[in-house]
């Protein structure tokens, strides 16, 4: 019967058949198991059909699939094997697109949809900005690193200025861990035309972190 075999000819019941093994499937009448081919896999045994792996998993055929490591992917069932992701992407593990920006990268629009950055990478991806830090994959414009000693007027702007009248530029850490003050100015005590900025000790503020509060 389905989901065993047997290559004997005097058998006198089904269950005289032998289990079909894990990591192969046995129509009805089998006389040996049928492994599993690449992009499927029967994880117990006495199964008459091997399954299809999910997207973001592949296998080489046998009892079980492996979820994509983190830069590549899989976005179709039955893969035998996970993709790597396009230059400059990466992906979490189990991916079924690549839609971060892999390390040394940073993502311009967080807004972009996955799709929309899977096929345009390097519109989406640009390289890390002099003196940051894009060590962690998924770095984002907002989110970009710098070490003290450097400031920016805002999260949306990639260019970092040297603190060289004042030692109190608190920078933003590393790019996996952005914890620094977001102390701003008050545009309406100083006027418009002021550039407000992020990563100053307490007790100060204003374009390179300059000015005493």
């Amino acid at each position: 019967e389905a989901g065993s075999y047997s290559n004997a000819t005097n058998l006198t019941a089904a269950g005289e058949c032998t289990a079909c093994p894990a990591g192969s499937a046995c129509s009805t009448g089998s006389i040996e198991p049928t492994p599993c081919s690449p992009g499927t896999f029967a994880a117990t045994e006495g199964l008459s059909e091997c399954d299809s792996c999910e997207p973001g998993s592949s296998g080489a055929g046998g009892a079980f699939c492996s979820k994509c490591a983190a830069g590549t992917y899989a976005a179709n069932p039955g893969q035998g094997e996970c993709i790597p992701c396009p230059h400059p992407l990466s992906s979490r593990g189990g991916g079924v697109t690549c839609s971060i920006c892999k390390t040394g990268y940073y993502l311009q629009d967080v807004s972009a949809l996955p799709v929309v950055i899977f096929e345009s990478p390097t519109e989406h991806c640009k390289p890390c900005p002099p003196n940051a830090d894009c060590s962690s994959p998924n770095t984002t414009l907002e989110a970009l690193g710098f070490p003290r000693g450097y400031w920016r007027a805002s999260n949306q702007t990639t260019e970092l200025h040297k603190c060289v009248a004042s030692e109190h530029c608190s920078g933003s850490g590393s790019a996996a861990n952005v914890e620094h003050s977001h102390r701003r100015l008050d545009y309406g005590d100083v006027g418009s035309d002021a550039l407000a900025g992020a990563g100053c000790d307490a007790g100060h503020t204003g374009p390179l972190c300059e000015w005493c509060v």
